[in-house]
């Protein structure tokens, strides 16, 4: 419990102060609660000679006691609730900048359940458990404590009885405590794997549907999983737990009993031993209130084990300030695989600044993976990545990344007004700016056909949009970036031929003076680059321009030979 508490306090960081102003509001408010108990015997001990004078004065006490409590709940609420929202606040957005550094190859490892159940359900656990549970431990101990001290000044016995219970109550709290922490993390491997599953499920619904299946058995292992751990979770803390509730209300029936006992033989005058009776109850009612937050505890000792797993993601470090001396591109031996398994090997090629690079290869053989290196979603195993006579990893990911503009053969729409998925190219661009890319992108007369226009709020991943649609709002984003690099990923593969002319005319427009790295299936664009790199099984097996390689009689000429047919090859005629 109190390693809990510590690790609270770390994770608060510049925010501890909060925390401990809380604390001391839980221990003044401990006072008043005492204070309560002295206005209760005072009338017992003036109930023979009851006047205006001891009302008043019980008045006052009350009084008293009452607006500090009111005053220090306030006070603990904004200590504590605040400190929550607060800290996590800031953890959240530390954790987003910190996935944003983070290589490809860790969402790759990750499910999406698992970032989601991070983010969402632990930090939500930290958000909302925190700060009550520590509200509830500290007030609950230090009230429960502060009472039975009060009690040791009028008779130690019942002082000494009512310490004993509360030690026995926190011992059998650690009993609880350490079989719930035991099963907390296979219940947050069966939560992730379950978010993981219906995610899965809704994602693809269609292809369940479209063969007639239910929705598999995959889902449904995860929620009896699921409903096994918390059982099993459950009934494991059943004894502990009735340990805990069964010590609770044994002492306070003891001390029920002994202050009775002793009030009724005279031993104890009649004020104290119902002002005894009394603290039983507010004794034992806060140190349920202690149990309650232990509880909260160990879901927050689980997150928080969680949330530092998390925050132990590898970053893409580099140096702030680092500026291209020109926008070229140079590839040396460079080696890259996932795991143990080799997509690239020995990679040396040379993008010269302001020309066009051509990329081909079959499926599989590595042409999107060397793009990902070039813009640093990955880092090389082996060799090296210049841009602008720099390493890539000299420069930060943003500031790398603020050099490029990628069109992806799937987009990726945001759910929100067209308006502000083009924006997100140049987030304090003007209205008039975006209108003016998106019509050199030709998406400028579709838009305005829509119902609001460029207000038109696309619905998740754009699905309300064709491929083309999509695609042209893709490159109006690219466009309003206005990056010196292009990497152009198969960005016509999927289109129409109605759409594909106007897409070709945006393609155009974007690339216009560029850096171009084009993963190419279009004969057109093979054929007119300054270069074109063939891969094969990892490696640049060709590379020149079209009619040198059409002369070498190698594998792009083989290929020219049969494209009409080829198999595996993402190249059309």
């Amino acid at each position: 419990m109190f390693k809990s508490l510590k690790n609270i306090l770390n994770v608060c960081g510049t925010h501890k102060k909060r925390i401990y102003g809380g604390i001391v509001c839980g221990l003044l408010n401990a006072g008043f609660n005492s204070l309560s108990v002295m206005a209760f015997l005072w009338v017992l001990m003036h109930i023979n000679s009851l006047n205006m004078t001891v009302i008043w004065q019980t008045t006052g006490i009350l009084a008293v006691a009452l607006v500090g409590k009111i005053i220090l709940k306030y006070l603990i609420n904004m200590f504590l609730a605040a400190a929550g929202y607060i800290v996590y606040t800031d953890k959240r957005l530390e954790l987003g900048e910190k996935l944003k550094q983070a290589p490809m190859g860790y969402f790759s490892k990750k499910s999406l359940g698992q970032i989601n159940n991070t983010i969402s359900s632990a930090m939500t656990d930290l958000e909302n458990g925190t700060m009550i549970a520590v509200e509830n431990v500290i007030g609950g101990l230090l009230q429960s404590v502060a009472v039975s001290v009060f009690l040791i000044f009028f008779d130690w016995r019942i002082g000494c009885i009512a310490i004993l219970g509360i030690l026995l109550s926190m011992f059998s709290l650690t009993l609880v405590q350490k079989k719930s922490v035991q099963f907390a993390p296979e219940r947050y491997r069966i939560v992730e794997k379950t978010t993981s599953d219906i995610l899965e499920f809704i994602r693809g619904i269609a292809v369940v549907r479209s063969f007639g299946r239910k929705n598999g058995n995959e889902l449904d292992k995860s929620f009896e999983e699921f409903q096994k751990v918390n059982t099993a979770m459950e009934i494991s803390i059943i004894k502990p737990h009735s340990l805990f509730r069964g010590t609770l209300y044994i002492f306070s029936g003891i001390l029920i009993l002994v202050s009775s006992f002793m009030t009724f033989y005279g031993m104890l005058d009649f004020a104290y031993g119902m002002m005894f009776l009394l603290s039983a109850f507010i004794i034992y009612g806060q140190i349920e209130l202690l149990g309650n937050g232990t509880f909260l505890l160990e879901q927050v000792e689980t997150a928080l084990s969680q949330l530092e797993e998390t925050f132990k993601i590898p970053e893409m470090i580099g140096k702030a300030g680092v500026k291209p001396e020109n926008f070229s591109i140079e590839m040396k031996d460079v080696e890259f695989g996932y795991d143990s398994r080799t997509i690239l090997s020995n990679v040396t090629a040379s993008i010269p600044e302001k020309t066009s690079c051509a990329i081909i290869g079959s499926s599989g053989s590595g042409k999107t993976t060397l793009c990902n290196l070039i813009v640093r979603f990955w880092d090389v195993k082996k060799g090296s990545i210049t841009f602008g006579g720099h390493d890539i990893r000299e420069y930060t990911p943003d500031e790398l990344l603020s050099y490029f503009s990628m069109v992806f053969q799937k987009v990726y729409l945001f759910n929100d007004t067209i308006e502000n998925n083009i924006r997100f190219g140049k987030p304090d661009a003007t209205h008039e700016e975006i209108v003016a890319v998106a019509k050199k992108a030709k998406c400028h007369d579709f838009i305005m056909a829509l119902p609001n226009g460029y207000d038109t709020v696309i619905s998740e991943s754009g699905s309300s949009l064709s491929g083309g649609e999509k695609q042209r709002i893709s490159i109006a984003r690219a466009l309003l970036k206005n990056a010196p690099v292009v990497i152009l990923d198969e960005a016509t593969s999927s289109v129409d031929p109605e759409n594909e002319a106007d897409l070709l005319d945006a393609i155009k427009e974007l690339t216009a003076g560029k850096t171009v790295i084009s993963i190419a299936h279009r004969m057109n664009t093979i054929r007119d680059a300054d270069q074109i790199l063939v891969i094969d099984h990892g490696t640049i097996a060709e590379h020149g321009k079209h009619d040198e390689l059409n002369n070498k009689n190698g594998i792009y000429s083989r290929f020219l030979k049969i494209r009409s047919n080829a198999f595996g090859w993402n190249l059309l005629n």
